[in-house]
């Protein structure tokens, strides 16, 4: 008798191990390489500062590529984290005439402001459907760390030309490296064979804190941008 018992209880033991093997190995994971495209600007704020520097401050494009990793927790819930290079700023513009044997010629003189960014995202992501095109929403946070940037001035003179680039000091107490972000996003997979799918999102940034600050004028820029994105998954 003793010896049914044990078996049993062993037996029960070994079930309840492959139910929970099954449940690990049925919780999908997912690696997505993707790259985006989009447009990046800021927000300038402080003692009216903003009335004058408004009319010159133009978005300009940011890019990102890098490796996400995708667990599922719970039903049609995921979390989502990862790495990724992104390059964002804003540009500096003023256009102008210059009166050449009669005739306006317009030139325009710009410097864009460019800084590189080490990026992880920490979010949740809900999918709509198990089975063919899935649609999804996320939402969460990122933080960034600025590895390096520039100031390239610009001149546009029926052609363009770049002038000599200026690093930017990083080290100076007025830049914030570290930039903790608000990210919201929707897209669609597209399943392209048993374990693969193509991946197009779309995705809002919104810093939480300043990238800028000086304390004297009091003057603060955050930054937010606008992307849309394509990526390869792979389900294991």
């Amino acid at each position: 008798m003793t010896t049914i018992l044990a078996l049993r209880n062993k037996l029960t033991l070994v079930v309840l191990i492959c139910l929970g093997s099954l449940s690990v190995i049925n919780a999908q994971n997912k690696i997505t390489a993707f790259g985006s495209y989009g447009i990046s600007d800021i927000q300038v704020s402080g003692l009216g500062i903003l009335d004058l520097l408004d009319p010159y401050i133009k978005p300009i494009a940011q890019y990102t590529a890098g490796l996400q990793f995708e667990k599922e927790i719970g039903n049609h819930i995921s979390f989502l984290t990862g790495a990724q290079y992104t390059s964002r700023g804003f540009t500096a513009k003023e256009d102008f005439n210059v009166n050449v044997f009669g005739l306006d010629l317009p030139i325009g003189a710009r410097i864009d402001t460019r800084l590189q960014y080490i990026e992880v995202p920490l979010m949740l992501k809900y999918s709509i459907g198990e089975k063919g095109i899935i649609p999804y929403v996320k939402a969460g946070a990122s933080t960034a760390y600025a590895v390096s940037g520039k100031f390239q001035p610009k001149i546009d003179a029926i052609i363009s030309w770049n002038l000599p680039a200026i690093n930017i000091n990083l080290q100076n107490d007025m830049y914030n490296r570290l930039d903790v972000s608000a990210v919201v996003g929707a897209g669609v997979n597209i399943p392209t064979n048993e374990t693969g799918s193509i991946q197009f999102d779309i995705n809002y940034r919104h810093s939480l804190n300043d990238m800028f600050l000086d304390k004297i004028t009091d003057i603060r820029i955050k930054s937010h941008g606008l992307s849309v994105g394509v990526g390869y998954t792979v389900r294991f």
